[in-house]
Formats: structure tokens, sequence, C-alpha cells
């Protein structure tokens, strides 16, 4: 038997505060369904994304068209790496907006599922865009074209303005889930990538060194590399309904048995994500020959304390006799 599915929240559990607990939001018997408003999803995201999205926006066209003036591979990586962003952003933000959908008979967990799509997708993309920029650095180092480093330099400024905002504002929106964390990464980078445009423009200002350019362009290339790798690591762990990293199988089944002593046995247990922060299980758990009233309230003691000591967000079991 099976808590009824009125009982359990369809929503990802907040972090746990200081002293290492999730908060529990759980309902007694006789509550009704609980659901999330769709509004109410991660609400302060969606406004910083809204925003990080028109100012990307503005700052892909100024660099395109400084790339065109000054000659800079460098404002053209920047700008297409603008361009990945600004579509990272509006991907993040259409699978919040999908998240905040309600479960329906067809999609029993909702549509959170969708924010690590999303996360997926900006992987691959920063990934696409790295290398393509990685394959021009390398021409460039064969044919140098001459750059207008002052005007470069000034446009790069402007450019890490911008995305410096941008990331302030997703980082202060807060990066909980895996999506919003990866269009912040995406910021991130791109901040490098500025960051690395003002100093070649300096260097190539004062000393004429074309080859500065393509050398940082490769740089940054690197380091973006490997945060999108680890982006679709993450994502792709969450895809393949892996246990989460910080939960080990092992443990939760020890905690279920010395906190719940009318359970004397638990197997068959399956611990996975739906997105960043919405932990399942279900377990089969062996107990004395009970009511099967009494079996609810062991079900409620267990799904309590696996919210309160790890943040699982719904809970199955299935009852069996000892």
């Amino acid at each position: 038997m099976s808590s009824p599915d009125c009982l359990q929240p369809h929503a990802p559990t907040p972090p746990a505060p200081a002293d290492g607990h999730a908060h529990s939001h759980s309902h007694g018997a006789g509550h009704s369904h609980v659901h999330i408003d769709p509004a109410s999803h991660r609400p302060e995201q969606r406004r910083a994304l809204v925003l990080c999205i028109a100012l990307t926006a503005a700052m892909m066209v100024v660099e395109i068209v400084g790339s065109w003036w000054t000659g800079s591979l460098m404002l053209l990586s920047d700008a297409a790496h603008m361009l990945s962003h600004a579509v990272a952003l509006g991907i993040s933000y259409v699978a919040l907006r999908l998240a905040g959908r309600a479960p329906s008979d067809r999609t029993h967990y909702g549509w959170y599922r969708a924010e690590i799509l999303a996360a997926f997708l900006n992987g691959l993309g920063v990934l696409v865009l790295s290398i393509w920029i990685a394959v021009e650095a390398v021409h460039r180092f064969q044919e140098p074209r001459a750059i207008e480093g002052p005007e470069m330099t000034l446009i790069a400024l402007l450019g890490l303005a911008v995305n410096v905002a941008t990331a302030f504002i997703l980082g202060k929106a807060g990066a909980t889930d895996l999506n919003t964390k990866s269009a912040f990464l995406h910021m991130l980078g791109d901040t490098l990538s500025s960051v690395a445009i003002v100093v070649g423009g300096l260097v190539l200002w004062g000393t004429g060194w074309m080859w500065i350019d393509p050398a940082l362009s490769l740089l940054v290339t690197v380091v973006v590399l490997i945060w999108g790798f680890g982006l679709l690591r993450e994502s792709t762990s969450i895809l393949l309904e892996r246990t989460p990293k910080d939960l080990d199988t092992d443990e939760v089944r020890t905690s279920i048995l010395s906190s719940v002593p009318e359970i004397v046995d638990v197997h068959d247990l399956h611990i996975w994500e739906i997105t960043s922060g919405y932990v399942c299980l279900t377990a089969h758990v062996v107990v004395s020959d009970l009511p099967v009233s009494e079996t609810h309230v062991i079900h409620e003691a267990a799904r309590e304390h696996l919210r309160q000591s790890f943040g699982v967000g719904h809970v199955t079991l299935q009852f069996e006799s000892h």
C-alpha cells in the first residue's frame, strides 16, 4: 500500500537551512491536493532572466558592429557567446514558465524536467560555439589580421560592464536550480571573455602583437569548455535518473530503519531527481502484521523523516508484511 497521491507535494524541496535539514512543507491527512501556483515558481529568477536577455541582446549587436569595425576576432567570438547566452537565457526562461505548470493526468510530476532539458541544451550550445571559436582562432594564427586596438578595448569595456551586471542580477536572484545555474555560468563565461578582450586590447594597443587576439580567444574557449562539460555531466545525470551525488542509498536505508522503528527492512530503494531540488524516492518496506490504517501513520513518519533529513520531496512506499 502507498500513500494517496493527494498527500504528496509536487514541487522542489527548498534548500536546507544552516542546520542541514530541509524545511518541511508536507500536509497531514485530509488536506487537499498540493500543487504550486505557476506564477510562484522561481519568480525572482524569471524576472532576472527577462532583464538579462534584454541587456545581452543589445550588447551582442554592439559587438557584432564593433567586430566588423575593428577586425577583432575576440569581439566576434564574444558576440557569438552573447548570442548563445541570449538563446540560453531565453530557453531557461521558457523552461521556468513550463515548470510552473501544474501536474495533470499525463504529466504526473508537472513540467519540471523542462528545466533540465534547458540546461542540457545550453551546455551543448556552449560546446558547439566554443569549438567554432577555437577553429577560427587557429586560422587567425596562420593569417593574422589588422585590428584596431583602442576601439576594440572601448567596446570590450562596455561588454564587460554588461556581463558583470547580468551575472550580478542572476546571482542575486539565486542560482539554486540547475537551469538558472546554467544561465549564470554562461554569463560568468562571457564576463571572463570580456576581461580577456580588455586585456588583449590593451596589449595590442601598446605592442601591436596581432597574435594576442587569437591566443586569448583560445584561452577563454578552454575555460568555457570546461564549464560546458560540467553542465552537461550534471544535467545528463538527472536525465538518466541517477541517484543525486549528495545522497547515499545505503545511508538513507539505514536512516529509515533507525528512525522509524515499525519498519524492519527496506529493499528495492530508488532515489532520483525530477529537477534540481525535487528528489523522489520509492521503496518496499517490511513491517509487522498490522492493520492497513496503521501503515498510514508509518508512511507519514517515514516521509517526514526523509524530507527533514535528506530533502526528499516525493515519497512512495509499498508495505509488505514481515
